[in-house]
Protein backbone atom coordinates (compact mmCIF):
# COMPACT_ATOMS: atom_id res chain seq x y z
CA UNK A 1 0.00 0.00 0.00
CA UNK A 2 1.25 3.33 -0.74
CA UNK A 3 -0.10 5.65 1.81
CA UNK A 4 -1.89 5.49 5.50
CA UNK A 5 -3.51 8.93 6.54
CA UNK A 6 -3.32 9.12 10.23
CA UNK A 7 -5.71 11.51 11.71
CA UNK A 8 -6.09 12.47 15.37
CA UNK A 9 -9.49 13.99 16.15
CA UNK A 10 -10.79 15.87 19.76
CA UNK A 11 -14.51 16.94 20.17
CA UNK A 12 -13.77 18.23 15.99
CA UNK A 13 -16.78 16.58 14.54
CA UNK A 14 -17.87 18.50 12.01
CA UNK A 15 -14.31 19.57 11.10
CA UNK A 16 -13.45 15.39 10.71
CA UNK A 17 -16.20 14.90 8.58
CA UNK A 18 -15.46 17.64 6.08
CA UNK A 19 -11.50 16.68 6.24
CA UNK A 20 -12.45 12.83 5.21
CA UNK A 21 -14.86 14.01 2.59
CA UNK A 22 -12.13 16.50 0.85
CA UNK A 23 -9.82 13.25 1.48
CA UNK A 24 -12.34 10.62 -0.44
CA UNK A 25 -13.92 12.79 -3.22
CA UNK A 26 -10.00 14.84 -3.94
CA UNK A 27 -7.84 12.00 -3.93
CA UNK A 28 -7.75 9.82 -7.08
CA UNK A 29 -5.06 7.20 -8.32
CA UNK A 30 -3.47 6.37 -4.67
CA UNK A 31 -3.94 3.72 -3.08
CA UNK A 32 -4.58 4.51 0.57
CA UNK A 33 -6.15 3.77 4.20
CA UNK A 34 -8.00 6.47 6.71
CA UNK A 35 -6.88 6.09 10.32
CA UNK A 36 -8.59 7.57 12.67
CA UNK A 37 -7.65 8.12 16.53
CA UNK A 38 -10.17 9.34 18.20
CA UNK A 39 -9.09 11.29 22.19
CA UNK A 40 -11.80 10.61 23.87
CA UNK A 41 -14.79 12.79 21.89
CA UNK A 42 -17.89 13.66 23.46
CA UNK A 43 -19.41 14.79 20.04
CA UNK A 44 -20.37 12.29 18.24
CA UNK A 45 -17.28 12.23 16.51
CA UNK A 46 -17.47 8.09 16.49
CA UNK A 47 -20.81 7.41 15.71
CA UNK A 48 -20.21 9.80 12.55
CA UNK A 49 -17.16 7.83 11.28
CA UNK A 50 -19.28 4.63 12.03
CA UNK A 51 -21.86 5.55 10.45
CA UNK A 52 -20.72 7.33 7.50
CA UNK A 53 -17.35 6.81 6.68
CA UNK A 54 -17.08 2.80 6.65
CA UNK A 55 -14.58 2.65 4.73
CA UNK A 56 -12.68 4.76 7.36
CA UNK A 57 -10.82 2.57 10.42
CA UNK A 58 -11.21 4.43 13.68
CA UNK A 59 -10.09 3.80 16.96
CA UNK A 60 -11.64 5.45 20.13
CA UNK A 61 -9.59 6.49 23.27
CA UNK A 62 -11.80 6.62 26.32
CA UNK A 63 -9.41 9.60 27.52
CA UNK A 64 -7.49 12.47 25.87
CA UNK A 65 -4.21 11.07 25.80
CA UNK A 66 -2.51 13.88 23.70
CA UNK A 67 -2.05 14.49 20.14
CA UNK A 68 1.65 12.58 19.90
CA UNK A 69 0.98 9.42 21.44
CA UNK A 70 -2.70 9.54 19.61
CA UNK A 71 -0.59 9.89 16.37
CA UNK A 72 1.67 7.04 16.94
CA UNK A 73 -1.23 4.87 18.02
CA UNK A 74 -2.60 5.67 14.38
CA UNK A 75 1.15 5.18 12.64
CA UNK A 76 2.01 1.96 13.93
CA UNK A 77 -1.86 0.45 12.60
CA UNK A 78 -0.45 2.12 8.82
CA UNK A 79 -0.03 -0.45 5.93
CA UNK A 80 1.09 2.06 3.86
CA UNK A 81 4.98 2.94 3.23
CA UNK A 82 4.40 6.30 3.42
CA UNK A 83 2.38 7.98 6.47
CA UNK A 84 0.64 11.26 6.07
CA UNK A 85 -0.57 12.72 9.06
CA UNK A 86 -3.12 15.51 8.91
CA UNK A 87 -5.40 17.41 11.36
CA UNK A 88 -8.90 16.99 11.71
CA UNK A 89 -9.20 20.55 10.73
CA UNK A 90 -8.13 20.58 8.04
CA UNK A 91 -8.94 20.29 3.88
CA UNK A 92 -7.24 18.54 1.00
CA UNK A 93 -7.66 19.91 -2.81
CA UNK A 94 -8.28 17.70 -5.61
CA UNK A 95 -4.66 16.15 -6.16
CA UNK A 96 -2.71 17.76 -3.30
CA UNK A 97 -2.29 14.05 -1.73
CA UNK A 98 -1.16 12.37 -5.28
CA UNK A 99 1.28 15.69 -5.85
CA UNK A 100 3.20 14.69 -2.28
CA UNK A 101 3.01 10.84 -2.65
CA UNK A 102 5.07 11.67 -5.80
CA UNK A 103 7.36 14.32 -4.32
CA UNK A 104 8.47 11.63 -1.75
CA UNK A 105 8.73 8.48 -4.28
CA UNK A 106 10.61 10.40 -6.58
CA UNK A 107 12.96 12.02 -3.93
CA UNK A 108 14.00 9.13 -1.28
CA UNK A 109 16.38 11.78 0.36
CA UNK A 110 13.22 13.59 1.25
CA UNK A 111 12.53 12.64 4.88
CA UNK A 112 9.50 14.80 5.65
CA UNK A 113 7.43 16.93 3.38
CA UNK A 114 5.04 19.69 4.46
CA UNK A 115 2.75 21.94 2.07
CA UNK A 116 1.54 25.58 2.11
CA UNK A 117 -1.02 25.99 4.24
CA UNK A 118 -4.14 28.79 4.10
CA UNK A 119 -6.35 29.67 6.41
CA UNK A 120 -10.28 29.20 5.32
CA UNK A 121 -10.22 32.88 4.61
CA UNK A 122 -6.91 32.29 2.15
CA UNK A 123 -4.44 33.80 4.25
CA UNK A 124 -0.83 32.22 4.35
CA UNK A 125 0.08 30.17 7.53
CA UNK A 126 3.47 30.05 8.11
CA UNK A 127 4.10 26.47 8.47
CA UNK A 128 8.03 25.81 8.57
CA UNK A 129 10.59 27.16 10.58
CA UNK A 130 13.95 26.94 11.77
CA UNK A 131 14.89 24.80 14.83
CA UNK A 132 13.30 26.08 17.63
CA UNK A 133 14.98 28.84 20.30
CA UNK A 134 13.74 31.84 21.39
CA UNK A 135 15.61 33.60 18.67
CA UNK A 136 13.20 31.33 16.05
CA UNK A 137 10.42 31.85 18.29
CA UNK A 138 10.77 35.61 18.12
CA UNK A 139 11.39 35.76 13.96
CA UNK A 140 8.71 34.02 14.13
CA UNK A 141 6.05 36.19 15.71
CA UNK A 142 7.53 39.26 13.71
CA UNK A 143 6.89 37.64 10.41
CA UNK A 144 3.12 36.96 11.34
CA UNK A 145 2.14 39.91 13.13
CA UNK A 146 4.13 41.53 9.68
CA UNK A 147 2.23 39.14 7.75
CA UNK A 148 -1.10 39.95 9.69
CA UNK A 149 -0.66 43.14 9.19
CA UNK A 150 -1.53 42.94 5.49
CA UNK A 151 0.81 45.74 4.07
CA UNK A 152 4.75 46.73 3.89
CA UNK A 153 8.05 44.72 2.90
CA UNK A 154 7.29 41.91 5.74
CA UNK A 155 3.95 40.75 3.98
CA UNK A 156 5.75 40.20 0.87
CA UNK A 157 9.24 38.97 2.71
CA UNK A 158 6.63 36.36 3.91
CA UNK A 159 4.73 35.65 0.57
CA UNK A 160 8.37 35.19 -1.29
CA UNK A 161 9.49 32.65 1.17
CA UNK A 162 6.47 30.71 0.68
CA UNK A 163 6.74 31.10 -2.96
CA UNK A 164 9.32 28.48 -3.51
CA UNK A 165 10.35 24.72 -2.27
CA UNK A 166 13.30 24.55 0.78
CA UNK A 167 15.07 22.37 3.06
CA UNK A 168 13.92 23.43 6.50
CA UNK A 169 14.35 22.40 10.24
CA UNK A 170 10.44 21.43 10.30
CA UNK A 171 7.30 21.86 8.89
CA UNK A 172 4.04 21.95 10.42
CA UNK A 173 2.43 18.71 11.75
CA UNK A 174 -1.00 19.78 10.21
CA UNK A 175 -0.28 18.19 7.28
CA UNK A 176 3.06 16.39 7.47
CA UNK A 177 4.13 13.34 4.94
CA UNK A 178 6.70 10.95 6.36
CA UNK A 179 7.96 7.10 5.69
CA UNK A 180 6.98 4.28 7.86
CA UNK A 181 10.50 2.90 7.98
CA UNK A 182 11.52 6.00 9.37
CA UNK A 183 8.80 6.23 11.81
CA UNK A 184 10.07 2.63 13.01
CA UNK A 185 13.83 3.40 13.31
CA UNK A 186 12.98 6.68 15.31
CA UNK A 187 9.57 5.67 17.48
CA UNK A 188 7.23 8.20 16.02
CA UNK A 189 6.67 11.23 18.19
CA UNK A 190 7.84 11.85 21.93
CA UNK A 191 4.66 10.82 23.90
CA UNK A 192 6.14 13.86 26.66
CA UNK A 193 5.00 16.18 24.27
CA UNK A 194 1.16 16.22 25.30
CA UNK A 195 0.24 18.98 22.20
CA UNK A 196 2.65 21.30 20.37
CA UNK A 197 6.18 21.46 19.64
CA UNK A 198 5.75 17.43 18.82
CA UNK A 199 6.50 18.32 15.35
CA UNK A 200 9.45 20.11 15.53
CA UNK A 201 10.47 17.48 17.66
CA UNK A 202 9.99 14.55 15.09
CA UNK A 203 11.39 16.75 12.49
CA UNK A 204 14.62 17.15 14.31
CA UNK A 205 15.12 13.68 14.74
CA UNK A 206 14.29 13.01 11.17
CA UNK A 207 17.32 15.34 10.49
CA UNK A 208 19.04 13.55 12.65
CA UNK A 209 18.54 10.25 10.55
CA UNK A 210 20.59 11.98 7.26
CA UNK A 211 17.58 12.85 5.73
CA UNK A 212 15.73 16.18 4.64
CA UNK A 213 12.96 18.13 5.45
CA UNK A 214 11.08 19.68 2.60
CA UNK A 215 8.34 22.60 2.31
CA UNK A 216 6.91 22.46 -1.15
CA UNK A 217 4.48 25.23 -2.49
CA UNK A 218 3.49 22.95 -5.27
CA UNK A 219 0.62 21.57 -3.08
CA UNK A 220 -1.93 23.50 -0.94
CA UNK A 221 -3.72 22.65 2.26
CA UNK A 222 -6.46 24.52 3.79
CA UNK A 223 -5.98 24.60 7.71
CA UNK A 224 -8.94 25.56 10.11
CA UNK A 225 -6.34 26.63 12.47
CA UNK A 226 -7.31 25.28 16.34
CA UNK A 227 -10.68 24.00 15.94
CA UNK A 228 -10.02 21.79 18.14
CA UNK A 229 -7.76 23.57 20.56
CA UNK A 230 -10.42 26.78 20.89
CA UNK A 231 -12.68 24.43 22.62
CA UNK A 232 -10.32 24.39 26.03
CA UNK A 233 -7.92 27.79 25.06
CA UNK A 234 -6.67 27.52 28.49
CA UNK A 235 -5.63 24.35 28.94
CA UNK A 236 -3.91 24.27 25.62
CA UNK A 237 -1.92 27.47 26.69
CA UNK A 238 -0.36 25.28 29.78
CA UNK A 239 0.08 22.77 27.69
CA UNK A 240 1.71 24.62 24.89
CA UNK A 241 4.33 26.22 28.09
CA UNK A 242 4.57 22.55 29.14
CA UNK A 243 5.88 21.53 25.77
CA UNK A 244 7.68 24.29 25.18
CA UNK A 245 10.17 23.16 28.49
CA UNK A 246 9.82 19.79 27.44
CA UNK A 247 11.76 20.45 24.59
CA UNK A 248 14.58 22.96 25.48
CA UNK A 249 15.13 20.81 27.83
CA UNK A 250 15.60 17.56 25.94
CA UNK A 251 17.35 19.35 22.67
CA UNK A 252 19.90 22.13 25.02
CA UNK A 253 19.52 21.30 28.47
CA UNK A 254 21.26 23.83 31.11
CA UNK A 255 22.14 27.15 30.42
CA UNK A 256 19.42 27.91 27.73
CA UNK A 257 16.89 26.25 29.69
CA UNK A 258 17.57 28.22 32.29
CA UNK A 259 17.36 31.21 29.88
CA UNK A 260 14.33 30.36 29.20
CA UNK A 261 12.90 29.81 32.44
CA UNK A 262 13.88 33.23 33.15
CA UNK A 263 12.59 34.85 30.52
CA UNK A 264 9.02 32.79 30.65
CA UNK A 265 9.10 34.16 33.90
CA UNK A 266 9.12 37.57 33.51
CA UNK A 267 6.48 37.00 30.51
CA UNK A 268 4.29 34.91 32.76
CA UNK A 269 4.49 36.69 35.75
CA UNK A 270 3.45 40.52 33.45
CA UNK A 271 0.72 38.91 31.61
CA UNK A 272 -0.98 37.51 35.67
CA UNK A 273 -0.47 41.23 36.66
CA UNK A 274 -2.35 42.75 33.39
CA UNK A 275 -4.71 40.33 32.62
CA UNK A 276 -6.37 39.36 35.78
CA UNK A 277 -9.21 37.09 33.73
CA UNK A 278 -7.21 34.86 32.65
CA UNK A 279 -4.83 34.41 36.24
CA UNK A 280 -5.37 30.82 37.16
CA UNK A 281 -4.52 29.76 33.45
CA UNK A 282 -0.81 31.94 34.30
CA UNK A 283 -0.94 30.84 37.13
CA UNK A 284 -0.59 27.01 36.21
CA UNK A 285 2.12 27.93 33.83
CA UNK A 286 4.09 29.68 36.58
CA UNK A 287 3.55 26.15 38.73
CA UNK A 288 5.80 24.64 35.88
CA UNK A 289 8.34 26.83 36.01
CA UNK A 290 9.14 25.75 39.55
CA UNK A 291 7.94 22.04 39.30
CA UNK A 292 10.10 21.55 36.73
CA UNK A 293 9.15 19.49 33.01
CA UNK A 294 10.42 16.35 33.28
Amino acid sequence: MELSIAIVSYNARDELENCLRSILENTDGCELEILVTDNASTDGSVALVESGFPSVAIERSFENVGFSRASNSSWRRARGELVLFLNSDTIVPRGAIATMVAHMQARPEIGALGPRLRNAEGALEISFGAMLSLAAEAWQKLLNAGYRNGAGPLKGFVEARLARERDVDWVSGACLMTRRALLETIGGFDESFFLYSEDVDLCARIRAQGKKVVFTPDVEVTHLRGRSTSKLPNQAFVESQRSRLHFYAKHYGQPRLGFLKLYMTAGLGLAYLFRPSLRNTYAKALRLLVQGDD
